[in-house]
This record gives structure tokens, C-alpha cells and sequence, in this order.
């Protein structure tokens, strides 16, 4: 990692203990690490749901946990959001945080470009 890129270095830590980030390239986890912007969710906030707006964001826990309200699925740090919303383009189930959360949320732009350019990342969305 650069020196420029060693204010990325705590949110790259934390990725590299996950799947897909424990596969992805130094250049492509610091390419996440650079867009990701850190959200802040108290017990019972809607992290998202349908009245939140479209599917523009792509969410991974860092820490708290977050529960699928359409599946009663709890989800734990490291886990990914709202995959199949984002890429089928489809409807947002609501999640919310069940306790104090912090989530990185990464904008569908950069989502897309993931996509693109790690083969990890690509694999990982699709077949998860």
C-alpha cells in the first residue's frame, strides 16, 4: 500500500479479515476503501427500506448487526447489502439495524465498476 493510501489502511484492515475482499487486489480493495463513506445507525433505524429510495447504495457491516425484515435474517459484520436489489435492480427489502451499527455504504457507480475489474468481487456478487 502507498504512502497516500495509508489513511485507507483501517477500512482495508477490516475488509481483508472478509469474503471477497480476502481475493481482491491491493489496487481494488484500495479503490473500495477510497469511495466507502461510514454510516452511523441507532438500535431500530431503518438502514433501508422502499420509503428510503432506490437501490443507489451497496452497504457492508462493520460492526452492530442488521436484520433482513423481509427474511428475519440477521446479518453480521462483514456481511454485504442489498445484493440482489442491486443487481437485478429490484425492489429494497428493509433493513434495519438491531443494535448501534456502523455500515460502509459504497454509491452504485463504483458498485458497477467493482464489477467490472476484480474477476473476486464479481464472482462473490453473483454467486452469494
Amino acid at each position: 500500500m502507498s504512502d497516500a493510501s495509508s489513511v485507507l489502511k483501517p477500512a482495508v484492515d477490516f475488509l481483508q479479515h472478509y469474503q471477497p475482499f480476502t481475493q481482491m487486489s491491493s489496487i481494488h480493495l484500495e479503490y473500495l476503501a477510497m469511495h466507502l463513506e461510514q454510516l452511523f445507525f441507532s438500535e431500530g433505524d431503518n438502514i433501508l427500506s422502499a420509503t428510503r429510495g432506490s437501490n443507489d447504495y451497496f452497504y457492508i457491516i462493520k460492526s452492530g448487526l442488521v436484520s433482513n425484515q423481509n427474511t428475519n435474517k440477521t446479518l453480521t459484520p462483514g456481511s454485504c447489502f442489498p445484493i440482489n436489489a442491486l443487481i437485478n435492480q429490484a425492489d429494497t427489502t428493509c433493513y434495519k439495524a438491531q443494535k448501534s451499527t456502523i455500515c460502509y455504504q459504497l454509491k452504485y457507480r463504483n458498485f458497477e465498476y467493482l464489477m467490472q475489474q476484480s474477476r473476486s468481487f464479481n464472482h462473490f456478487i453473483y454467486h452469494s
